[in-house]
């Protein structure tokens, strides 16, 4: 889906660790709805171990715009660009992916991101108990066995996290595929 004059969740590109400030920039400057999905890690320092918040996709900050609004945002000091592919242009992301990606990013779970292309076809289930109950996934086989994982539409990106096989259950395929399931 490509970008119009109807308020749409867009991915900007930003300076490495540029994240937080251009969000704020973004924001302050032109008004517009921002959104950064950060999550708490552990780091090590030599004298301490400290949980701070990083963003969960690197390089990456969220802007709720319009066409109209392109210039304006990419004028921002640490904006490099859009997700943006060659026959569809500039990527909007959905609200319903918009909502996944908060309850990732809001969750206490450990999450991945990894890149979509690494992604197998398989069977489809949905999480039927925990944090995670109602999303939909897939089961595909790589590397990373037994994470559930939540495609971003249009970034080329999905979360997962790591739950056990008792949460899931078996559905039908849905009518659009917006999720998908790591399991070995």
């Amino acid at each position: 889906m490509a970008l119009t004059q109807e308020l749409q969740w867009v991915a900007a590109y930003t300076s490495p660790r540029a994240e937080k400030t251009v969000t704020d920039r973004i924001s302050a400057e032109l008004h517009l709805q921002t959104y950064l999905p950060l999550h708490h890690v552990l780091r090590r320092w030599s004298d301490r171990v400290k949980s701070i918040q990083v963003p969960l996709i690197p390089s990456y900050t969220f802007v709720k715009m319009r066409e109209c609004d392109l210039w304006r945002v990419r004028d921002i000091k640490g904006v490099c660009g859009f997700v943006s592919f060659p026959h569809t242009g500039i990527a909007s992301i959905p609200e319903a992916d918009m909502l996944n990606l908060r309850r990732f990013a809001e969750s206490k779970a450990e999450v991945h991101v990894h890149n979509l292309d690494q992604l197998h076809v398989g069977a489809y289930v949905k999480v039927v108990e925990g944090e995670f109950a109602g999303m939909e996934g897939r089961i595909v086989r790589d590397e990373h066995g037994g994470n559930f994982a939540v495609e971003i539409s249009g970034l080329n990106l999905y979360l997962s996290v790591t739950l056990q096989q008792e949460l899931l259950q078996a559905i039908d395929p849905p009518k659009t595929e917006r999720v998908g399931l790591l399991y070995k």
